[in-house]
């Protein structure tokens, strides 16, 4: 059992590692991710985050995430499964009933499921129908991601008749749970984000966590975080494919970039603008970074103050989030195109694979209109006003 930072950043190493060896023929066959997640579970890294006394690793969101982080650079579509897989497990406590919760969290540790997701709030909302003490769910959610290679999956339902909302966890391996494997997206192509859907399938009481509204009447500040972290999740990602980016081009110009003829220089090392350029995007990487830590720091506190978070708390930490999205959103879509110019028209050849961090890039900064984001921001400085808690703030 993995119980410190150190131990499970190692293994997230290793796991790097062998994901880079063949990333990019990976990415080209599109090929559902199952024995991605199957490395992972068996590193031991998918109870990290389950409090130790119901046989966890006890760790905080900031050492998740820096957990996630090399897994990210290596492989942009398995550190965001992986870092979503964290999520969906634990937002399970932000429900009415956070008493079954704990069988989950164990059972997590136990058998070392995987976690995935059918919430996108776009969609159509699934459907409920009281059986026993249960239900039965049916529709279909589009970019769930996780779902097809999930053990258990959070997703929420509207009871037939009453119009009550639930948040439900339904076991992803169960009968009527199918996986069209539709995902064929230019970029975070080994994500899992296709759609699911469900046909009659039981959810057991203890699989219903009551409550799910994350906003308007039924609104509570640490029941909405879970909104909060995808958005922060979001900036890890747009940061760890930067990183990705910049470690790729510049072990390419270290081993392969040719000085320009008129450069002046026998080595593509000494020419000024390769090493300007790189320390551009460096810089505009490290600031990103910077801002994403900060918010992920104000994040661990507001889930360590539990129900007692105050609507201010969490205003400044839709804040803080928000700026880091904007910030990262511009960065990670300007390093993963300025990256070519450290390398040349030779590192184009679909052989380097060194698009696929411009198009997971370009793909993920699409999860929702940052210029809303920017808006917010807007408004907070301008009224004081913190963003109104939604399906996306």
């Amino acid at each position: 059992m993995i119980t410190t930072e150190e131990e499970a950043v190692a293994a997230a190493e290793r796991i790097a590692e062998r994901l880079r060896e063949d990333v990019v023929a990976r990415d080209a066959a599109n090929e559902n991710p199952d024995r991605e997640v199957q490395l992972i579970r068996e590193a031991g890294l998918l109870p990290i985050l389950v409090p130790a006394e119901l046989g966890g690793g006890g760790l905080d969101w900031s050492a998740v995430l820096r957990v996630v982080r090399p897994i990210l650079r290596a492989d942009a579509s398995i550190g965001h499964v992986l870092a979503y897989h964290y999520l969906n497990s634990w937002r399970t406590i932000l429900n009415d009933r956070s008493d079954r919760v704990h069988d989950l969290w164990a059972d997590t540790a136990r058998h070392g499921w995987f976690w995935g997701g059918a919430g996108n709030p776009r969609d159509e909302g699934l459907v409920l129908t009281p059986d026993g003490d249960g239900y039965r769910v049916s529709g279909r959610k589009f970019f769930a991601t996780g779902a097809s290679v999930a053990d258990r999956i959070t997703a929420s339902g509207t009871v037939a008749g009453t119009g009550e909302k639930l948040a439900i966890v339904i076991d992803g391996r169960a009968d009527g749970v199918t996986h069209p494997l539709d995902w064929q997206n230019m970029g975070q192509r080994l994500s899992a984000s296709g759609s699911v859907t469900f046909e009659n399938v039981a959810v057991p009481a203890a699989h219903v966590l009551g409550a799910s509204d994350q906003e308007g009447a039924g609104y509570r500040p640490f029941a909405s975080l879970s909104i909060l972290f995808f958005q922060l999740l979001l900036s890890h990602l747009h940061v760890g494919i930067a990183e990705g980016a910049i470690e790729a081009a510049a072990g390419y110009a270290r081993s392969a970039t040719k000085p320009w003829p008129t450069s002046g220089v026998d080595s593509a090392l000494k020419d000024p603008y390769i090493l300007g350029t790189l320390g551009e995007l460096v810089a505009a990487t490290r600031a990103s970074d910077a801002l994403v830590w900060r918010a992920t720091e104000l994040a661990t506190a507001a889930v360590a103050k539990g129900w007692d978070l105050t609507d201010g708390e969490r205003g400044e930490l839709a804040i803080e989030i928000t700026a880091a999205k904007v910030d990262s959103t511009r960065t990670v879509l300007d390093v993963t195109s300025r990256a070519f110019e450290l390398t040349g028209a030779r590192a184009t050849t679909t052989s380097h694979g060194f698009d696929r961090f411009w198009r997971n890039a370009r793909t993920i900064t699409l999860h929702d209109p940052v210029v809303y984001k920017s808006k917010e921001l807007g408004e907070y400085v301008l009224t004081g006003a913190y963003p109104t808690p939604s399906k996306y703030s």
